[in-house]
């Protein structure tokens, strides 16, 4: 891939984002703005939607930045890291509302949140150990050419620590794979398949968008083991949290939007 690709590819993640919020804006206010604030549905669905929005700031800045002093910059570390940080916020976001989700599918049931928990807290500690990793200076993080520094932050990524940031999208995989398949279990188990209910349509909505957001991040850490490019191996890291938040957010609008239509139907 090129690095006239690999920008492409940096800059479809805000595009992404700002695209999709004006599209649901509307919906977002008539559904969660116009209802009932005092719920965990309402302060997480905000927590994803607008910590979403301030992500982008830093990585509006690390793509178009004007940089000049190729990887030597400090503005570029502050960005890197303030965009590191939203990155692992709105991860432990989502997958709190993705456990929420499949904690309401199986009636509460507490075994499968007590399941789901020790996982999250087994992926949290994993993703800790690997993200705090702090590799020695490198000569090829001294490399700037003409294209890198032209704009934004380059972000060269050594096979090193390539692996340790595929081990911490693994426990995230981890908690999405986990997620998937209680929602596909759940949506066979209560033979709801082809059912208009709306624990029905939910359990199948929720499947597709887990499974979405499950691929996304096995392309993501494909890439990081893959690909031989430093510059190359993170360009899925972003636009992969940013399908992940969009594709939070649409959930949760997508099931209360159901919820309404499925109550308004019911007679009187």
């Amino acid at each position: 891939m090129s690095s006239l690709d690999h920008r492409q590819v940096s800059k479809s993640s805000p595009a992404l984002f700002i695209y999709d919020y004006a599209l649901t804006f509307s919906k977002e206010i008539d559904l969660f703005w116009r209802q009932g604030r005092q719920t965990w549905a309402f302060a997480f669905f905000i927590a994803n939607r607008y910590i979403g929005v301030l992500g982008r700031i830093p990585e509006f800045f690390w793509i178009f930045f004007p940089n000049s002093s190729g990887l030597d910059n400090s503005v570029c570390s502050d960005l890197y890291l303030s965009a590191q940080i939203f990155v692992v916020v709105l991860q432990v976001i989502g997958s709190a509302i993705m456990i929420g989700r499949v904690y309401a599918f199986y009636n509460r049931d507490r075994r499968v949140l007590s399941l789901l928990a020790v996982v999250g807290m087994i992926c949290i500690g994993v993703s800790s150990w690997a993200l705090s990793y702090r590799p020695p200076p490198s000569p090829s993080k001294k490399i700037a050419t003409v294209e890198v520094t032209r704009a934004g932050c380059p972000n060269p990524v050594t096979s090193v620590e390539a692996s340790h940031l595929a081990a911490a999208w693994g426990g995230q995989l981890l908690v999405d794979a986990l997620v998937f398949i209680l929602t596909l279990r759940q949506l066979i188990h209560s033979h709801s398949l082809g059912k208009g209910t709306f624990v029905a349509l939910s359990l199948r909505d929720g499947a597709i968008y887990f499974a979405v957001m499950m691929a996304a991040n096995v392309a993501n850490i494909t890439t990081y083991l893959v690909v031989t490019d430093p510059f190359e191996r993170s360009m899925l890291s972003t636009p992969t949290n940013v399908l992940c938040v969009v594709m939070i957010s649409r959930l949760m609008i997508n099931l209360r939007n159901l919820e309404r239509k499925l109550t308004a139907e019911l007679p009187e």
